[in-house]
């Protein structure tokens, strides 16, 4: 087996135990439940959990971490030329919208543990700066500038962290739907006007 092969076969492993390690503790709370019970249920000694994960928490967010680096690898197959950035972005996501409507209770009760949990949000904040780089790595060459390719991930970022927010609070929403209202609003935000008027200073 080559390395290659060897390290495409240690990244498919690992995102099995990640999904495996966030569903379950998502069900059982992840406040509840040590590595050693996460490692029984997902099949693996307590010692190979931490080949692959460094905590409990770096377990349920590199399924989300997963998700967005296969984003950035989707954004490079299917770009074309001439299509606006953060349509090629929205395009890109249709996988994951497909995911949240074969099992939208399975998907919702992960964001749920991650809003509720302070520990998991703080992670997932450090992780995301990563990932808006790789989707800038990846946009890099469709828009010819680093810091164009910055700013375009940036955005995405922000707007795919609303369309999430967005179909979290609202269960008969489509993410795909919450995706678009997302989108449309990011992309409009930079010709927002402030209104003024009945404002009175004297309320602040």
């Amino acid at each position: 087996m080559t390395n290659a092969v060897r390290e495409r076969s240690r990244e498919i492993l690992r995102a099995q135990l990640a999904t495996a390690a966030s569903d379950f503790c998502a069900e059982h709370g992840f406040d509840d439940v040590t590595v050693d019970e996460i490692a029984q249920s997902i099949g693996v000694s307590r010692a190979t959990f931490f080949r692959y994960f460094g905590s409990k928490e770096d377990a349920v967010v590199s399924a989300l971490r997963d998700e967005h680096d296969s984003l950035a690898d989707r954004v490079r197959v299917q770009a074309e030329p001439g299509q606006v950035a953060l349509d090629a972005v929205r395009r890109a996501l249709e996988p994951t919208v497909a995911t949240s409507r074969a099992n939208p209770v399975r998907l919702r009760g992960r964001i749920a543990m991650i809003v509720a949990n302070p520990s998991l949000r703080a992670r997932l904040a450090v992780d995301r700066a990563d990932q808006r780089a790789t989707l800038a790595s990846a946009l890099e060459p469709f828009v010819h500038d680093r810091q164009t390719a910055l700013a375009v991930a940036i955005t995405a970022s922000g707007a795919i962290e609303l369309g999430w927010s967005l179909w979290a609070a609202d269960p008969a929403l489509d993410l795909g739907d919450a995706y678009d209202t997302a989108f449309r609003l990011v992309d409009g935000a930079a010709a927002v006007r402030l209104d003024i008027t009945g404002f009175d200073s004297r309320d602040q």
